[in-house]
């Protein structure tokens, strides 16, 4: 949705026919005005309609409309066009009180068909046929549902205001949705529902974000019309050239993913195998079956434990993360068990410095035949 500038009705209702961005004028298929219940039909002619609605502000820096863009799928054809649009003002603009015009486009290839529609910032009223403010004042109201009392800080009481009548707080509420977030979320999803409906089976609109949906990817940006025509005069659009970054980033998270993912089937497979290893020889092996991922083997202690209650068995692993981290583990338990098996091996006695070879009973001096005339090393 865009904030349109402080134009003249004539104006307004041109800027949503023949948009002048970037000094071309694009091809028009269909133009036409939607009213809300109880409008006037005057205002079914653009150019009143949006004079009307610039003479109800009465501040200079008002905004007397707003404008909505849409894509248009390219996968309908005219018809499907006109259905998706008219439900969409239907159900979700006019229904709640505001008159707009939208003009479907499209460029000279019919590539790119999308519309734009024009909205009055201001709602009509049903009843009068009135432009309704932006605002109303209600009492402000505490947990109880009660009015809130001002209370006068000099007497510690409730204010008394004209006529003797008591003050309570009041709060401003606005009467423009049009100004609201969730509104404008919610016209998103029911642009994408729109069009689902018409569309076949194969091509699905998602109006949610990457973040929103959970996957992992850079959104590339909105190039536009300039961008892409100074690439095609052979120049460097900056639109363009930022999203050939981000779909190089992209392609290369991709790769990272990819091989983070056979790592982790590699390190299942090293898990699988260890655990065979493992298994006593006359144990019987389990059906086959997803096993169970093992907990850490922690190192003995010197004192013994006191018994604790069984545990669960623990659950199989089932994300990549979990199985890296399993993987490196085990790598470091291994590694600490050969650095202790190392340790031990040169605590042990050099077997050099205990034969003895003077002495006739040691037993390497008698497999070797010493004093019986073999090959020995007597001395």
């Amino acid at each position: 949705m865009a904030q349109l500038p402080d134009l003249g009705g004539e104006q307004l209702a041109q800027a949503v026919e023949y948009p002048a961005e970037f000094g071309r004028r694009e091809r028009v298929e269909h133009v036409c005005t939607m009213l809300p219940e109880g409008a006037p039909g005057e205002y079914l002619d653009p150019e009143r309609l949006f004079n009307a609605v610039e003479m109800a502000e009465k501040r200079s820096d008002a905004r007397p409309a707003k404008k909505i863009m849409v894509a248009l799928p390219r996968e309908f054809d005219a018809r499907e066009r006109f259905r998706a649009l008219e439900d969409f003002i239907s159900w979700n603009i006019t229904a709640n009180g505001y008159a707009c015009t939208y003009a479907i486009h499209t460029d000279k290839d019919g590539r790119n068909p999308h519309a734009h529609i024009l909205v009055a910032n201001r709602r009509i009223d049903p009843k009068t046929g009135r432009w309704a403010a932006k605002s109303r004042s209600e009492f402000a109201l505490d947990a109880n549902g009660r009015r809130i009392p001002v209370i006068d800080p000099d007497t510690g009481r409730q204010k008394i205001g004209a006529r003797n009548r008591k003050v309570w707080k009041r709060v401003n509420v606005s009467n423009n949705p049009l100004d609201s977030k969730e509104f404008l979320e919610r016209l998103r999803r029911e642009w994408a529902d729109s069009c689902n409906a018409l569309l076949p089976g194969y091509a699905v609109i998602d109006h949610r974000s990457f973040k929103a949906r959970g996957i992992e990817r850079i959104p590339t940006i909105h190039e536009g019309y300039a961008s892409r025509e100074m690439e095609k005069r052979g120049g460097r659009g900056d639109l363009c050239e930022e999203n050939r970054r981000i779909q190089a980033l992209n392609r290369l998270l991709d790769a990272l993913r990819a091989m983070i993912g056979r790592l982790s089937d590699q390190a299942q497979g090293i898990l699988t195998a260890v655990k065979r290893r493992q298994r006593p020889s006359g144990a019987p092996q389990a059906p086959s079956s997803p096993e169970p991922a093992e907990r850490p083997q922690e190192r003995p202690q010197a004192r013994e434990t006191p018994p604790q209650a069984p545990q669960e068995p623990p659950k199989p692993i089932r994300t990549k993360k979990a199985l890296t981290d399993r993987f490196k583990t085990r790598l470091d338990e291994r590694l600490a068990e050969n650095e202790r098996k190392q340790a031990e091996k040169q605590a042990e006695p050099d077997m050099e410095e205990t034969w003895d070879l003077s002495d006739p009973a040691d037993p390497l001096n008698i497999g070797m035949g010493w004093g019986t005339g073999g090959h020995g090393l007597g001395l």
